[in-house]
């Protein structure tokens, strides 16, 4: 992705869906549909299914679904039945994941701007009313990082929570993962006033914040690696975690 000839951040490619996951996608559509169920307003494929990089039996399907308003918890539970049976049902993905969001949280002009420059740039629809037509095209800014990643200490330590509980491995290796995600990208925030470069992938966030702060270089290293393929204890990864996040925390407020 990265920025253009004019500063703007670039949108994703989008090549034709790949074969393998066509059969998957027409069924989300099917499933999701407001005939179906009527508090979607649309949905969108975003990450390597997106792209059409994704590997067969490897790769995950990343969607994010707009509804008209908070789901009741009658929908919820659709939602999640709807999820489960079609990880289930179609081993092409290693696992589905639905990124929720609400129509009000889209249409505001300045509240909206998180979801706008999200579905702009990194998002294809696949049904219902693509909410990212007529949205201009964002330039980097640290307005716009706060905006898409502003949340990192409520969302990490929500993490944090969940790993301190009784979980499975596999959960705890999931939580790990998506935990680090968010932290390496999160450090996006960092970024002066002035910076018109735009990271999009983890290596790229991390190079980035390497080049920054070379003292934390071993613990971007280390979240990179629990990013891609978590093993430490969930114990010492919470730990890390948080002293990392309270980290981050101080730096941004010194930013201003």
């Amino acid at each position: 992705m990265g920025v253009d000839h004019d500063g703007f951040i670039q949108t994703i490619v989008t090549p034709p869906f790949q074969e393998a996951f066509r059969p998957l996608l027409d069924h989300i559509c099917q499933q999701l549909s407001p005939t179906n169920l009527p508090c979607v307003h649309s949905v969108y494929v975003y990450g390597s299914v997106a792209t059409g990089q994704a590997v067969a039996g490897r790769s995950d399907l990343d969607l994010s679904i707009i509804l008209h308003a908070a789901p009741t918890s009658d929908e919820a539970a659709d939602l999640e039945q709807i999820r489960r049976e079609a990880e289930t049902a179609y081993p092409v993905v290693s696992k589905i994941d639905f990124d929720i969001g609400l129509l009000s949280e889209v249409l505001p002009s300045e509240a909206g701007i998180a979801w706008k420059y999200w579905l702009r740039h990194h998002c294809r629809c696949l049904l219902g009313e693509d909410l990212s037509l007529g949205v201009g095209l964002f330039r980097p800014s640290r307005q716009l990082a706060l905006a898409v990643n502003g949340d990192f200490e409520r969302v990490l330590g929500h993490y944090r929570t969940s790993l301190s509980g009784d979980i499975s491995h596999s959960t705890a290796a999931r939580l790990m993962r998506e935990a680090s995600r968010k932290l390496i990208r999160s450090t996006n925030v960092l970024r002066r006033h002035e910076d018109i470069d735009w990271p999009d992938t983890l290596d790229a966030h991390a190079n980035r914040l390497r080049d920054r702060f070379p003292f934390r270089r071993d613990d971007i290293d280390y979240f990179l690696t629990q990013a891609l393929t978590p093993q430490d204890e969930p114990a010492a990864f919470t730990v890390r975690l948080q002293s990392f996040v309270d980290w981050m925390a101080a730096q941004n407020r010194n930013l201003g």
